[in-house]
């Protein structure tokens, strides 16, 4: 039995844990939907989305924050097509790594709405 868990801790713990998962990304930005229905219908359908772990658009805000699953990266192209019809709306697009990059706090300085 001893055995078995020394060759476990030289052979395959080691290859376990080299084995890293696709970082998490965030993304935010503002957009312009001012239908609640339409709203709740865009983020219904990013939430549906394969790559994306949570979302949030908020009314009165108008700011978009979302969490990506089995990403390696997001362009700005790509975030925009999650809103579909209203991709042209989405603006101050901020992307970085959840926990490594910093998160700017809304209102977005140096913003065009």
């Amino acid at each position: 039995m001893r055995q078995l868990l020394t060759i476990f801790a030289l052979v395959i713990a080691p290859s376990l844990l080299a084995q890293q998962d696709d970082p998490v990304l965030f993304a935010q930005c503002v957009f312009i939907i001012q239908d609640e229905t339409e709203l709740r219908s865009v983020e219904e359908e990013i939430r549906e989305h394969p790559n994306v772990k949570i979302v949030r658009l908020d009314q009165n805000t108008q700011r978009a924050f979302i969490l990506t699953k089995d990403l390696q990266q997001l362009s700005e192209q790509e975030l925009r097509s999650w809103f579909g019809e209203y991709s042209e709306s989405v603006k101050c697009i901020q992307i970085g790594v959840y926990g490594l990059d910093k998160i700017d706090h809304y209102p977005f300085e140096n913003c065009e709405q």
